[in-house]
């Protein structure tokens, strides 16, 4: 099981993820968050591990929007992001993070019900990407 810090809402604590549970928790409210905000950039978190000195590093970028989402994910082997195929040079997708919007590859989105299992997958694979979901090198 992963032990993960969530960087969600600017001027916010960090909140730590460490079971399904919480990932569970953290996606409602942002999928809450979409809703209430009737907008058009659906949110985004940050995942980090508490202690990388420790425990090695890993960072994860999580969009979720009402019926698709995308998960960004580096660690010592490399930068990858959640692929459905088509082609990465097309007008970028946007998600917030903290009131800012970002840009993101415009092939990086999957159905939710996707991001959502590879995102449980990292939590219970100790960070580690999911077998369930596309990735191909990112950022390089």
């Amino acid at each position: 099981m992963a032990s993960l810090m969530a960087w969600y809402k600017r001027g916010e604590e960090s909140t730590p993820i460490t079971s399904a549970a919480d990932l569970e928790a953290l996606l409602q409210r942002m999928a809450a968050d979409f809703v209430a905000q009737d907008g058009p950039v659906p949110p985004m978190v940050e995942l980090a591990r508490p202690d990388p000195w420790a425990e090695g590093w890993v960072a994860v970028r999580l969009g979720i929007a009402r019926d698709r989402g995308f998960i960004a994910h580096a660690d010592a082997t490399g930068s990858y992001i959640t692929t459905n195929g088509s082609d990465p040079d097309g007008e970028p997708i946007l998600y917030d993070h903290q009131a800012h919007a970002r840009e993101w590859p415009s092939d990086a989105e999957l159905p939710l019900a996707d991001v959502i299992k590879a995102a449980h997958d990292l939590i219970a694979g100790d960070g580690d990407r999911s077998s369930a979901v596309t990735w191909r090198p990112w950022g390089t």
